[in-house]
């Protein structure tokens, strides 16, 4: 059964002075906790906030939990707005910000902050009153959207009911949660970092509400005596890159989980040598969770992401729907009872059909039955009549002295024709014209022939490069005089 705040009142009464919620600079017991989330659930109530509203969050990790848990206790549906650009004319009833000028609009906004929290707290002490409970009253009913646009940069609401929610909890162990403690570097806004939380209280262990790239979250997550480390690629570069400029050691680690990205031979190499421990990739999208699984050494293949998980129908189909042999290259898709119900804004491009989700992915099922991804349907572009992957060339790129990052996008120095650009993050010394010579060699014809330096590559939150915005940064640099 899907009840969240049962599971927190369970605890309460079980274990009150367990850790529950750990932030960088607090923390709470269960019984604490709940004493907290019950409150707030008074308050928000109070203000008008009704079961079935579909309020969005838009507050710091431990806050954000707070008030989902609060949300989730009267069954109402809830976004969470950490790195969201943009709603995309997401219906919402509520806004819970915090204070300041709010970056979102809504019919009701609620300005939070810890003293609000405190002062919840405080009243319903006075009262001696609670909110009741409220569970939703059926299983396909919403009670989570989480704002995804893939690398299109395009905001799509994705509703998730409560049976979708309540199934991917079942199955987390299999591949991304399980009961040991974990850092996970994904906020609550993403499926990652939401399904981990809930698994948390589920568990019993702490959700630590820690944000990604300061050296004190490592040392916070060997204090408590981490065994799982999860997040996108890029996250958990960053944080190993920390680990290791300040001299930690997390003698507790036991595994590392990668999603969002295909983890680089440079990465599993440093995670090898920095904290000694295996490394597991799990494909699958915000719209669908978990897909494939497996374990990754440094001679795995990039593009082969591993069998399909229990539950999961995975099929290669041809341009008319219809499935092909293994082997045989085709669209992606998959359907399992934990998918989202579809879109509530930003419109259906036929990614739902027919009772499948479609992740605009291409690929083939290898004989051992693992799918073998062969790039995005919707990033494959068109240069001179050869179809170029551009993963494929930031993959080609990976491992060149000085590259700190580097990703490919379309450009059009002449209009009418396009160009490969990459877009390069480099160290003091990076021969870019080595790297030219490099790229022609390995990869004739789909080779860059325009190339530049950035300071970061821009990603969403779940670590995909946003192409388009490198191309439209690139059109400006053209543009200039």
């Amino acid at each position: 059964m899907f009840a969240p705040a049962q599971h927190l009142q369970r605890h309460a009464a079980d274990r009150p002075d367990d850790l529950a919620l750990v932030a960088a600079d607090s923390r709470w017991t269960f019984a604490e906790l709940d004493r907290c989330v019950a409150a707030v659930a008074h308050r928000l109530r109070d203000l008008g906030i009704e079961p079935r509203h579909l309020v969005a969050i838009d507050l710091p990790p431990e806050e954000d939990w707070i008030v989902t848990l609060a949300l989730l206790r009267i069954a109402t549906a809830t976004v969470s707005l950490t790195g969201v650009a943009d709603l995309g004319g997401l219906p919402v009833d509520a806004l819970l910000t915090r204070p300041g000028a709010p970056r979102f609009t809504a019919p009701r906004v609620v300005t939070v902050d810890r003293l609000w929290i405190e002062q919840a707290v405080a009243d319903a002490d006075e009262r001696d009153d609670r909110a009741a409970t409220v569970l939703y009253a059926r299983d396909d009913a919403i009670c989570r959207v989480i704002m995804t646009s893939g690398t299109t940069g395009a905001p799509r609401g994705a509703a998730l009911s409560v049976r979708a929610v309540q199934h991917r909890l079942e199955t987390l162990h299999r591949y991304w949660t399980d009961e040991r403690i974990e850092l996970n570097l994904m906020t609550l806004s993403t499926t990652g970092g939401f399904h981990t939380a809930l698994a948390n209280l589920q568990h019993g262990t702490p959700y630590l509400a820690l944000p990604a790239g300061d050296a004190a979250v490592a040392r916070i997550a060997a204090e408590l005596r981490v065994e799982v480390i999860a997040g996108s690629p890029v996250q958990v570069g960053r944080l190993v890159q920390l680990v290791r400029e300040a001299g930690i050691t997390m003698p507790s680690l036991r595994e590392v989980r990668t999603a969002g990205g295909a983890a680089t031979r440079t990465l599993l190499e440093v995670i090898g040598a920095t904290l000694a421990v295996p490394v597991r990739g799990v494909y699958g999208s915000t719209e669908g969770g978990g897909v494939t699984m497996r374990m990754l050494g440094v001679d795995s293949d990039p593009a082969d992401v591993g069998a399909p998980l229990p539950g999961i129908e995975l099929q290669i189909v041809d341009e008319r729907g219809a499935p092909v042999a293994d082997g045989v290259s085709g669209a992606v898709r998959y359907r399992s009872p934990g998918m989202a119900d579809g879109y509530l804004t930003g419109g259906d491009d036929g990614s739902f059909r027919d009772g499948w989700f479609f992740p605009g992915d291409q690929g083939r099922r290898g004989a051992d039955g693992h799918l073998v991804l062969e790039g995005r349907t919707s990033e494959i572009v068109n240069v001179g009549g050869v179809k170029v992957d551009p993963a494929a060339v930031d993959a080609a790129v990976e491992g060149f002295p000085g590259v700190v990052d580097a990703a490919t996008f379309l450009i059009e120095q002449t209009p009418g024709v396009p160009e490969l650009g990459l877009a390069v993050v480099a160290a003091a010394g990076c021969d870019l014209r080595a790297l030219d010579a490099l790229l022609r060699q390995r990869m004739p014809g789909k080779h860059p022939t325009v190339y530049g330096q950035v300071s970061v590559i821009p990603r969403t939150r779940t670590g995909k490069v946003e192409r388009q915005r490198l191309t439209e940064e690139f059109a400006r640099r053209l543009a200039r005089p």
